[in-house]
């Protein structure tokens, strides 16, 4: 079992960095299914380093997937919603959410 603490301290070791915060942000205001190579697109980084940035998600519990077809789509947690809308405040975003 992890402890509080270190759930904490890999938490913010994540989303303290660019990347990760914008991966988050992306699925939180995609306004239909979206999935690895769409959000790689957008944070401009590489497929192979967005994917790892996702199992790290899903492994904190933020992020869930589900396969439909070949794609496996993204969809947040309510604690990645969380997460999600607090990134947004704190970069001083005024867009509605979906």
């Amino acid at each position: 079992m992890v402890s509080k603490t270190m759930e904490s301290s890999q938490t913010n070791g994540v989303f303290l960095k660019q990347k990760p915060s914008m991966a988050l942000v992306t699925i939180r205001k995609a306004p239909d299914a979206i999935y690895s190579r769409k959000i790689s697109k957008q944070i401009d980084c590489t497929y192979a380093h967005t994917v790892k940035l996702i199992s790290s998600m899903n492994d904190m519990g933020l992020i869930e997937s589900k396969k439909e077809g070949r794609k496996k789509v993204l969809d947040l947690t309510s604690k990645g919603e969380r997460y999600a809308d607090a990134l947004i405040d704190m970069m001083g975003e005024e867009e509605s959410i979906r």
